[in-house]
């Protein structure tokens, strides 16, 4: 496949699927774009948006270079469910190269993944889902006085019914 063009990115305003899926695509002004080419099939969707009796809990943060660490307060966390359309969707993205934005990827984003808010102390969780893996992501910003920086996060997770299970995403989950 030929390397695209760069192109500048376009931020998605206001609905909160177009945001959710710019957080996760968009790193700078110019990148190189792939569409997901998988269709979003709803019914394989469909175990993991069912009501269920597992939790995630996790954390997120990044060390510094000067040591300290950078927590991702206030920020939104995705839970993509382990299908053919999200491993698709990753594989893009880990890859460097930024996932197209448009709007049938806005719709199928929107009505798969989940999304919870970090805490203060960089602390989020999701609960009532059902048994599965999921793929954890967030992003981290932080700036200093000779540097700066913006990472996105990802981990992979498996709930089971009735039981708790930890994420915590740090600096060897970047993508």
């Amino acid at each position: 496949m030929a390397a695209a063009s760069p192109v500048f990115a376009v931020p998605v305003a206001a609905k909160a699927a177009g945001l959710a899926l710019a957080l996760l695509t968009l790193g700078g002004c110019l990148v190189r774009k792939e569409a997901v080419t998988v269709a979003f099939d709803a019914a394989e969707h469909a175990p993991w948006q069912a009501k269920g009796t597992a939790r995630i809990d996790g954390e997120g943060f990044l060390r510094r270079p000067n040591a300290f660490l950078a927590r991702c307060s206030g920020g939104i966390v995705y839970l993509l469910p382990d299908t053919t359309y999200f491993r698709e969707f990753l594989r893009i993205r880990k890859s460097g190269v930024y996932v197209e934005n448009d709007p049938a990827g806005r719709e199928a984003f929107a009505k798969g993944a989940r999304q919870t808010q970090c805490n203060m102390n960089g602390r989020f969780y999701f609960e009532e889902l059902p048994a599965g893996k999921w793929h954890v992501a967030l992003r981290i910003s932080y700036e200093g006085e000779a540097w700066r920086d913006q990472s996105s996060l990802l981990a992979e997770i498996e709930t089971k019914p009735g039981e708790v299970s930890k994420a915590i995403l740090s600096n060897p989950n970047r993508i």
